[in-house]
């Protein structure tokens, strides 16, 4: 009677790895992963608000919708801004508190998401790397390094939802169900990239076209939709907050 063949059982260091790239990380985990960018990117901005006829204003990543209505709604009182800010991310913290109650939390996982996220914000400067010495990603160039760092989390918070979570997601689920779905997750991959990538270029925050630059950005959106689509929207934002800080780091140094 022929033996059974033997069947190689994964090795125990190896066990806890990929019990990690095997979970998908659940909403509220996502939610919790990201507030560190919420509150660095909200807050932050308090230090970089100037003084105007009409109160104070502020000008910084241009997918950041909330800083500007917020501040018009307060008449540009950066105190009430202030308050409302430190709020919503109390708020947002107590609230996935009481949800932990209730539901799966994972904080443990903040430690290896931000060092996945690393790697890929590694990978991502060395493959599309060619022309990252010339060419930013998602905030602006004229500002001191404080004010990059604060701006480059609220590009990954800010451009993942917008172009990931809302485009690239919310596209590729309604084309999926109308058409083969590799086709319609392709058309939603290429044109949330597109998309991405000119929104860098309108004004009045945005830069002067190449066609480089364009090229460029696209890769990286194109990156960033396959990193959230395999990994997430947590692992997405901060693979693209790290990689814009990263790279300005290395400007300055």
């Amino acid at each position: 009677m022929p033996s059974r063949p033997r069947v190689r059982e994964t090795p125990a260091l190896l066990r806890p790895v990929l019990g990690y790239f095997e979970r998908r990380v659940d909403p509220l985990t996502n939610l919790f992963l990201v507030l560190p960018l919420f509150a660095i990117y909200h807050l932050g901005v308090l230090t970089q608000m100037r003084r105007s006829g009409r109160g104070f204003t502020w000008v910084g990543n241009g997918m950041d919708f909330l800083t500007g209505t917020v501040l018009a709604l307060v008449n540009g009182d950066v105190m009430a801004y202030a308050g409302i800010a430190a709020g919503v991310t109390i708020l947002l913290g107590l609230l996935i508190l009481r949800a932990r109650r209730q539901s799966s939390l994972h904080p443990r996982l903040f430690i290896p998401v931000l060092l996945e996220s690393t790697i890929y914000a590694l990978i991502v400067a060395s493959l599309i790397g060619s022309i990252v010495r010339t060419f930013g990603l998602g905030v602006l160039d004229q500002e001191g390094l404080p004010a990059q760092i604060i701006a480059s989390c609220g590009a990954g918070l800010h451009e993942e939802i917008v172009f990931r979570m809302g485009l690239f997601a919310g596209l590729g689920y309604l084309l999926s169900r109308r058409m083969r779905p590799w086709v319609g997750w392709a058309i939603a991959l290429l044109a949330s990239s597109v998309l991405f990538s000119a929104v860098h270029y309108l004004p009045p925050l945005g830069d002067p076209f190449s066609a480089s630059s364009f090229v460029f950005r696209l890769l990286c959106g194109v990156a960033f939709a396959l990193i959230y689509r395999l990994r997430g929207f947590a692992i997405a934002a901060w693979t693209h907050a790290l990689y814009d800080i990263f790279y300005f780091v290395l400007r300055h140094t």
